[in-house]
């Protein structure tokens, strides 16, 4: 049995004109097709169908964020084996693994329903203003400050839906990124990894990567890898408007770790704490602000058809 979960309003509503040549092509095996609503979400979804006994074959139609969604509802990673077909705007997780085979063909391999591989799953601890504990999973990333503040200006953008429709939606990413250089947050940051301390005066941002993607392609995690327990966490410190745009674009190939503006660190675990509130999110996905975060690998696996 394969478990179909599909947020038909993803992507500018992609992912529902997928499902009909998705179901097609699952035809010749067992299967069921579960729709999100704005009541009940991926995330109940998953919960629902991970805390039945057996085996569960999930299959994800949508892109980062309705995987997160779905990282953060399963009740039993053991007994979970999950397919993706992405059909995101940014598909940033799709982008690492290497996802390039055609539709038919990614779902002949998930039909297989053997486990081609076991990757990381990240988990976020922190406290919002309110002083209340706030956790979460990720599969991408999760950070801090600017890269956070521009998934909250994105979500809060008319301009998303639109592109999203027209198959553009990354352009949304760098159109804010561009656009908040000019009044970025700095903030004063320390960041302890395996009994190593990094002061930090004029933070930008820090990024934990699990994956090297993040952002809609920006390869902010150049050297991360899935499997290798172990987060790389990227720090932007001190940055002009000049010294922006002489390295942004140089994130798109992973060439931007200099040692001057940006740091790399290679941890299971990073503590992160700073001197104002600031943004937070994992995969893109904002949770609060806050000043005292913890980033780390999990103890569970996610296993993958694909």
């Amino acid at each position: 049995m394969f478990e179909l979960v599909v947020n038909p309003a993803g992507a500018g509503g992609r992912s529902k004109k997928l499902i009909h040549q998705v179901e097609e092509l699952f035809s010749d095996v067992e299967f069921r097709t579960h729709y999100s609503t704005k009541e009940h979400g991926i995330r109940e979804i998953v919960s629902e169908l991970t805390q039945q006994e057996g085996i569960i074959n999930l299959v994800i139609l949508g892109g980062d964020g309705t995987m997160n969604e779905a990282i953060n509802g399963i009740q039993d990673f053991s007994r979970v084996r999950l397919g993706l077909l992405p059909s995101g705007s940014a598909n940033d997780l799709a982008k690492d693994i290497g996802i390039s085979a055609s539709l038919k063909e990614q779902i002949a391999r998930i039909k297989r329903g053997e486990i081609v591989r076991s990757i990381d799953v990240g988990e976020l601890s922190c406290r919002n203003e309110q002083e209340e504990p706030v956790t979460a999973r990720f599969n991408v990333s999760a950070g801090v400050g600017w890269d956070a503040e521009i998934c909250e200006e994105v979500e809060a953008s008319s301009w998303k839906p639109l592109l999203n429709r027209i198959h553009l939606g990354k352009l949304i990413y760098i159109a804010v990124a561009i656009r908040s250089v000019f009044a970025m947050n700095r903030f004063r940051c320390l960041i302890e990894e395996a009994g190593n301390r990094h002061h930090y005066d004029q933070c930008v941002f820090a990024a934990a990567m699990n994956h090297r993607y993040e952002g809609g392609g920006f390869m902010f995690g150049p050297n991360a890898k899935d499997d290798d327990g172990l987060l790389d966490v990227c720090v932007a410190n001190n940055l002009s408007v000049k010294d922006f745009f002489l390295l942004f674009p140089k994130a798109y190939n992973g060439h931007h770790i200099d040692g001057v503006h940006a740091f790399e660190h290679r941890t299971r675990e990073v503590h992160i704490t700073s001197d104002q509130p600031v943004w937070v999110h994992t995969d893109g996905e904002v949770l609060c602000k806050s000043s005292d975060v913890v980033i780390r690998l999990g103890k569970e696996k996610l296993n993958l058809l694909f």
